[in-house]
């Protein structure tokens, strides 16, 4: 049944894309969506503060938005200015995510030629699956990262199938966009490029393939000429080793991202998964060696490996660089979120793998459903892996029976983990969720001064909760997630830490790098600290307003409460 309808998918353009849809609606039921939550915390006021400047009078945070060479966020203007700035985020979101599907097929499509493949690659791809530094192919909301991978993918294929000028168009336009994931596909290209220099078979295919080449560089410029002349007016490339700096950010939240691995258990299970993806990748790679394959077909399979070379150079020499040679435009470019392009790669060949096993027989055995199963349900790569191993060594049935109770096991435990842990919140916010955190950033908003100044609980603020510049509109004295900012300018947490001491005192010594740690250490700190220490920190923060958490109360003047906080106008009182 799964072989017919996988034809009927190949052949008719409308059921692809209807499949494209159910992927799009069951991913978006399945993850979620959230406004104003993880890295759009910090967007969201950037946008605000450029639609109007006397928002956030005094908040370090908003000076940095200039970092951010995107168009991306610019594009939202008028729809913020009109008042339609959440429905378009969605809308941007679903279309991406719907892109991104389409994406996926053509280039399985180009690589095996197998519908059935492609199939197992889209339906695979809607529980999130998490490889090197932890981030899924599909977020909670719209990001310059997140909108560009579908064309970023869109481009590898027509790499793949030899397209390159246009390859490198695309890539150009996408500069504009999200430097950063454009930099991950260039270096993919250059890989494949500079291998296949040795494949050429004669000095005039050598000529051709080498004006192509150019041809592409040409039009890549061009394409993203409006960034490049952005940047070239504003900070030079920093060359500079900055050791104390990446030991900062390791030790706050960034510690899966740059080190990898870390002291606590989360950054091993990422980075063992990461490892996973590449295992799977192998696998299936040398199942695609011992089959008898026409070598037409097998040349974007090549291409696709060098992808993969490029990937594995690019996490090795983060390791480096993160330990021993902190090079800081290499830690502001987070250079080992390549590991999404290489997770994706790898599911791709291991779909058609599967694929393979379920058309090898009319009725496929347990262990290819096993197989199946633990390759579209579980978050983890490791979990295929270890099920692969398992089926190739493992011939009884009861044993396999038992398999199977514990995979189902296994991934109904890793739901349950996420939820507690508040990683997973299902649900469609798109004005955001309605709860006493964000209650209270909307009553600040219309009932303070535009340039009133606000003290906050500093770890408020995560996947699925919003930071307080959000909905408040509001300045506020310091926040953890204003270290989302220190990763892109150095030099930015030497003045957070005196601030950050002030709200949160001793919490910043006992950070080990889990993030989940921290804004727990954070946030008993700033309810251990006592009314005078607060009112200090108020007038040493040039702040008229101090939000406490309940149930702690302070002896200041109320002005708002609801069940989760309460508010003090502290501006009518005198600081020594």
């Amino acid at each position: 049944m799964i072989i017919k309808l996988s034809d009927q998918l190949g052949s008719s353009t409308l059921k692809r894309h209807l499949l494209f849809l159910f992927a799009t609606v069951a991913t978006l039921a399945l993850i979620g969506y959230q406004f104003g939550t993880f890295d759009e915390a910090m967007h969201i006021p950037f946008l605000k503060a450029i639609a109007d400047p006397t928002l956030y009078r005094g908040d370090a945070m908003l000076s940095l938005h200039n970092i951010y060479y995107s168009y991306f966020w610019l594009f939202f203007l008028p729809f913020l200015k009109l008042g339609w700035l959440e429905p378009a985020l969605f809308m941007v979101h679903v279309l991406s995510i719907y892109l991104s599907y389409w994406a996926m097929w053509e280039l399985s499509q180009t690589l095996f030629h197998n519908p059935l493949a492609s199939f197992i690659s889209v339906i695979g791809f809607i529980i999130p699956h998490f490889g090197f530094v932890g981030f899924p192919v599909f977020e909670f909301a719209p990001l310059s990262r997140t909108f560009v991978l579908p064309f970023l993918l869109f481009s590898m294929n027509e790499f793949l199938k030899g397209h390159i000028m246009l390859a490198f168009l695309i890539v150009g336009l996408m500069y504009n966009i999200h430097v950063v994931s454009a930099n991950f596909v260039l270096v993919m290209f250059g890989m494949a490029c500079f291998l296949d220099l040795f494949r050429v078979a004669t000095r005039n295919d050598l000529f051709v393939f080498g004006r192509k080449i150019l041809l592409g560089l040409i039009l890549f410029i061009i394409a993203a000429l409006p960034v490049l002349i952005w940047k070239m007016g504003g900070d030079p490339i920093d060359l500079s080793l900055r050791p104390s700096w990446v030991d900062f950010l390791n030790l706050t939240m960034f510690q899966h991202i740059f080190a990898m691995i870390g002291p606590y258990p989360g950054t091993w299970a990422i980075f063992l998964n990461g490892l996973s993806t590449l295992a799977l990748f192998i696998i299936a790679a040398a199942w695609i060696r011992q089959q008898q394959v026409d070598r037409t077909f097998l040349r974007p399979v090549t291409t696709a490996y060098d992808f993969i070379y490029a990937g594995i150079i690019v996490l090795l020499i983060n390791v480096i660089v993160v330990n021993w040679f902190p090079v800081t435009i290499l830690i502001q470019s987070q250079i080992a979120r390549i590991g999404l392009y290489i997770l994706i790669i790898a599911y791709l060949f291991f779909a058609n793998l599967l694929a393979s096993l379920v058309a090898s027989d009319k009725k496929p055995d347990a262990k290819v459903w096993l197989l199946l199963i633990s390759f579209l349900f579980s978050p983890f790569p490791i979990l295929p892996l270890i099920i692969w191993l398992f089926v190739r060594f493992v011939k009884k049935p009861v044993f396999m029976k038992m398999a199977s109770i514990v995979t189902l096991v296994c991934i109904l435990i890793l739901i349950f983990v996420f939820a507690q842990i508040g990683f997973w919140n299902p649900g469609i916010f798109i004005y955001g969720q309605t709860n006493p955190w964000v209650d209270v950033q909307r009553w600040a908003r219309k009932n303070t001064q535009v340039d009133a100044r606000f003290i906050t609980p500093p770890g408020r603020w995560g996947v699925n909760e919003s930071d307080w510049r959000v909905y408040s509109e509001r300045a506020s004295a310091v926040t953890l997630s204003e270290l989302l900012v220190a990763a892109f300018q150095p030099g930015y947490e030497e003045g957070w830490k005196s601030r950050f001491e002030l709200v949160a005192p001793g919490a910043l010594s006992r950070f080990n790098g889990d993030y989940f740690r921290n804004a727990e250490i954070t946030r008993r700190a700033y309810n251990s600290l006592s009314p005078e220490d607060l009112f200090s920190a108020a007038c040493s923060l040039d702040s008229q307003y101090i939000v406490s958490e309940k149930p702690s109360s302070f002896p200041f003047p109320l002005v708002y409460e609801n069940s989760g906080f309460t508010v003090y106008d502290v501006s009518g009182l005198a600081c020594d």
